[in-house]
């Protein structure tokens, strides 16, 4: 600044006396004063560049974690995704007693659906497919406790001695879809689910079933005719919602027989809801005509083929909503295992 300074008093003393000087002190100025203007510039720029490097130092060093962050979820996903499988029944034939077969095809990794076979006693079975409410993580969650609710040692499925004098006495479908009903209130899991709760005697063929707001079972009779369980309530987990609305919490039941040559088929609505690229849904009519197709053909090939025609209708896409299929099949009566 010095000479600038400088510069500027002599240009003060000469103007008007000698103009070429005054001229070629203006251009020293001038050019003195873009050569600070561009140290200027050149200090800016490379304030600018070293920010943007560290800046991209940083945005990578984020970008690794975020990677390493999201191939730990996704190890976690498959992990969680093994687990739920494995809590599906993993034997498909129980000797003389029941054939078994299923499929299921989550829409994301894990899903809200989940299905099991228990046996109570010599003679009784129970089998149930759920279906919570959403996809992903938190209906996975509010599925496998109701598995574990389910287990036949948590005595859920018993009458407790204060309700029989027989403590092993079964509590029946209805009984049991009321007490889940009050064990997963909506504000405590913020979730509802649906649910075919059904128990067979495999000894007369006699079933007792129960839903929740679920698609009906299926008994697929050896002529194919198609029989639907119907009786029921409402979804688990509205019970805050019908005392809103001061309506009983009721479960109905119903009782049917199933033959030896009988199949008993439970799904969930990802069955009927599956879409093809027009946006057509499979529907419960192209569902019902394939099984009644197949009546003659074993459990496994029922289930197997109806799962195959399903995902043809949509050109194998993947589907929008968890999808379920079970098939039980009474081989024998009067049988124990």
């Amino acid at each position: 600044m010095a000479t600038e300074d400088n510069l500027n008093k002599y240009l003060h003393l000469l103007k008007g006396k000698d103009p070429l000087l005054s001229s070629l002190i203006h251009q020293l100025l001038e050019y003195r004063a873009t050569v600070a203007d561009n140290e200027i510039n050149n200090r800016l720029l490379q304030e600018l560049i070293g920010k943007y490097a560290e800046s991209e130092l940083r945005l990578k060093k984020l970008n690794q974690e975020l990677t390493h962050k999201q191939d730990r979820l996704e190890q976690d996903l498959i992990a969680a995704a093994e687990i739920q499988k494995s809590l599906l029944p993993t034997n498909v034939n129980y000797g003389e007693i029941l054939d078994v077969a299923w499929r299921f095809q989550p829409c994301d990794k894990i899903g809200g659906d989940i299905f099991n076979i228990v046996q109570l006693n010599d003679e009784h079975w129970v089998f149930y497919i759920i279906d919570v409410a959403g996809h992903g993580v938190p209906a996975a969650m509010v599925a496998v406790t109701v598995y574990q609710y389910l287990q036949p040692q948590s005595g859920n499925l018993s009458l407790r001695p204060e309700e029989s004098l027989n403590t092993h006495e079964i509590r029946p479908p209805a009984q049991v879809l009321k007490f889940l009903d009050r064990e997963y209130p909506f504000d405590r899991f913020n979730n509802f689910f649906t649910m075919n709760y059904v128990i067979l005697n495999i000894k007369t063929g006699t079933l007792i079933s129960s839903s929740a707001g679920h698609p009906p079972p299926i008994i697929l009779r050896k002529n194919g005719t198609l029989v639907q369980l119907k009786k029921g309530g409402r979804p688990i987990g509205t019970i805050d919602l019908r005392l809103l609305a001061d309506e009983p919490i009721v479960y109905e039941q119903e009782q049917a027989q199933i033959g030896v040559e009988d199949k008993l088929v439970f799904y969930t609505d990802g069955v009927y809801e599956y879409q093809n690229d027009r946006g057509e849904f499979y529907g419960n009519q192209r569902f019902h005509e394939q099984l009644t197709a197949l009546k003659d053909q074993p459990v496994s090939d029922l289930i197997g083929a109806s799962f195959d025609a399903l995902m043809a209708f949509g050109n194998n896409a993947a589907p929008k909503d968890d999808v379920s299929l079970l098939g039980i099949q009474l081989k024998n009566l009067g049988v124990s295992p």
